[in-house]
């Protein structure tokens, strides 16, 4: 099914680019909680370890603020640097010196972890046939960096980094019972630590502005805080149970509702202003962005994409630059408005990996105000932190889908070569701050993301079979990674999405198997009716063909397995 408004990949020539539609079926008191918001929405961490949660301070009315990524003027509902801290602990080993090299991620005295067996590990993964490839690796001098032990423990354990890390950076503060007036914040902070946690690839490196958004969106009105109460209660609800149903889940359900009004009243709302109807777009895209990511985790495709469409025509409202341009993929990113970044990425992904069109086309060049640079920066405005990508394949996966919705297989040869060789330009970004094993797993994931970049380039792109030669060649060492990793929910969360474009390519039942073990080792995936399940169930429609698979299978398959 095609989307049926019609557009142009250049921007000329229309006066509103709209979404692109297609047929989906599918109370606290804040009097107290807004005070403790508003008495520690600036508040940096350190700071309010010392001082007395009773301190009072005064919070004039709140709106969206101003605020500068480079040389631009972007919206933005935080300005506070992101906190870091270490997630492991302190053992009895000689603590390694930044920066690393790919040699000292193995381990600190001759050790290296026991979850990798073969030797030349990282070495391995970045001899991959373009030789200078080395990680993007950001040095810095810290007061002490901490030695880290490669044990078993740390291989095995299903956290990224430790809750209690990103609650501590969160909370800052003892947990209270959620039941008492006074004590909302806290339980939403708490829910949001618990979230992080699990479902973000760099949880304390976004542990502030996550923070301080809670803070700011906690005094925007009692509704406001009734969708973060809603959607804490879902975070438990998830958290307690591994048989966690997001259809059954009175919570998931009313905060669905309340978003869909909230959508439908902006909709009817249209301001003169530009900048005005701007405002009233960013304040009902409030909270979607939270609810879309639980959606991809555990909802079905049809209801993601049911909400996501839903929400198309408020979200475009909502962007920065002019309604009768392309959206500027790389300026919404470094807007650091998290609902829209978060809609953005989704739409990007989401399309590439079911080869439905994207809701919208993106424009993805640079400007002096938001310059390529940025996405090389390990802090850069990108969704890293999010999903486990190089901030820059992000506008690559982009571009890829357009030039798929206007070429099919058959992009001209040159465009070819130069997103050839962008992607394999791309270098994982890995903080010398991170531990051995956590910057080892982060390498991993993003290696990942980069050689399912070069599958989709090669299969979607130049029309080619999962058996052409590039592809195999490409396959083999995405394989190798995987055999070299120990299955870990820390690591294969992250794997999943880029193993859906692997497991198109896999051509034996060999690869095929550990692919689909792997994916199924992630709770998400296990679940009957989740989006993760369905990726599966769309490998094993591909896979039953019993021919060598191109690229459109993946299209088909999403329709027979989800009907979208």
């Amino acid at each position: 099914m095609r989307d049926t408004a019609a557009r142009t990949h250049s921007g000329a020539g229309m006066s509103y680019y709209g979404p692109r539609f297609t047929e989906i079926s599918s109370s606290v008191s804040g009097t107290q909680g807004a005070t403790q918001a508003t008495r520690l929405v600036d508040t940096p961490f350190k700071v309010r370890q010392a001082e007395s949660v009773e301190r009072p301070q005064t919070f004039d009315s709140p709106r969206l603020t101003e605020t500068t990524h480079g040389a631009s003027s972007m919206i933005s509902y935080q300005n506070v640097a992101p906190h870091r801290s270490s997630s492991q602990p302190e053992v009895i080993q000689q603590p390694l010196t930044p920066p690393y090299t790919p040699h000292d991620l193995f381990g600190c005295g001759g050790h290296r972890p026991v979850s990798l067996e073969p030797a030349g590990f990282l070495e391995s993964i970045f001899s991959l046939a373009w030789p200078d490839d080395q990680p993007n690796r950001v040095s810095r001098t810290p007061e002490r960096h901490r030695s880290i032990e490669s044990s078993k423990s740390d291989v095995d354990s299903d956290e990224p980094e430790a809750l209690e890390h990103v609650q501590s950076a969160m909370v800052g503060f003892l947990s209270l019972d959620r039941n008492v007036e006074s004590n909302g914040l806290p339980f939403v902070l708490q829910a949001y630590a618990t979230w992080m946690s699990i479902f973000l690839f760099e949880p304390l490196r976004v542990a502030d502005l996550f923070r301080n958004e809670v803070f700011r969106s906690y005094v925007l009105g009692e509704e406001i805080r009734r969708l973060m109460k809603l959607l804490a209660n879902t975070v438990y609800e998830h958290a307690r149970s591994s048989d966690y149903n997001l259809d059954m889940s009175p919570s998931s359900t009313m905060t669905e509702a309340i978003l869909r009004r909230r959508l439908s009243e902006a909709g009817a709302h249209i301001e003169i202003s530009r900048e005005l109807d701007r405002q009233v777009a960013l304040g009902a895209m409030l909270k979607t962005c939270e609810f879309i990511a639980g959606l991809c985790r555990t909802g079905s495709l049809s209801r993601t994409l049911s909400f996501m469409q839903y929400a198309a025509p408020i979200f475009r409202r909502a962007c920065p630059g002019p309604l009768d341009e392309l959206v500027n993929l790389p300026t919404l990113l470094a807007s650091m408005v998290t609902s829209l970044r978060i809609y953005s990425t989704f739409d990007v992904i989401l399309g590439s990996l079911t080869g439905r069109p994207m809701f919208f086309r993106y424009a993805v060049n640079f400007s002096p105000e938001v310059p390529e640079s940025l996405f090389f920066l390990e802090n850069g405005p990108g969704m890293r932190w999010k999903f486990g990508f190089p901030d820059r394949l992000l506008l690559t996966f982009a571009q890829m889908n357009g030039l798929y919705e206007d070429y099919g297989p058959s992009v001209p040869k040159q465009v070819v070569d130069e997103l050839e060789a962008e992607i394999k330009r791309t270098k994982p970004i890995v903080s010398d701050m991170d531990a051995p094993v956590l910057a080892m797993g982060r390498m991993v994931v993003q290696e990942c993301w980069i050689l399912a970049a070069l599958i989709y380039l090669y299969m979607g792109l130049c029309g080619a079979y999962s058996t052409d030669a590039r592809v195999v060649r490409v396959r083999t060492k995405f394989m190798r990674i995987l055999a070299l990793v120990r299955p870990k929910r820390s690591v294969d969360s992250f794997l999943v999405y880029p193993m859906v474009i692997l497991g198109l390519a896999a051509d034996n039942w060999d690869e095929r198997t550990i692919i689909r073990q792997r994916m199924l080792g992630v709770s998400e995936c296990s679940r009957l009716g989740t989006l993760g399940n369905e990726f599966i169930r769309m490998l094993d429609h591909v896979w039953s063909k019993g021919s060598p698979a191109v690229w459109g299978d993946l299209r088909q398959a999403c329709w027979e397995v989800s009907g979208v």
